[in-house]
């Protein structure tokens, strides 16, 4: 598994790689972190349309989602949730 952690928002960069890697097999989680959090689903699902939804798991870091009043639009992961994630990820990366 990948783990990537995104904290711009509308990265489209960083997007397209997520599809091009699901595309190519991958399973991919993205920890939408700091303004990435504002991401909607309406714009993710422009770049992400063609891939396959059990490929790609989305998260949001729980303090960013709060402190912007959004804790209802993504899955939430806290901060000792991500360190897991990126000890056992086969690799992570940030955007």
């Amino acid at each position: 598994m990948e783990l990537h952690l995104v904290s711009r928002r509308s990265d489209q960069r960083a997007w397209e790689h997520f599809r091009a890697r699901i595309n190519a097999g991958a399973m991919v989680e993205v920890v939408l972190l700091h303004d990435a959090v504002l991401e909607t689903e309406a714009s993710l699902r422009a770049v992400l349309e063609s891939v396959e939804p059990s490929k790609l798991v989305l998260m949001a870091c729980a303090d960013d989602a709060k402190r912007r009043q959004i804790e209802e639009r993504w899955a939430l992961i806290d901060y000792p949730g991500i360190i897991d994630r990126c000890a056992t990820a086969e690799k992570v990366i940030t955007w």
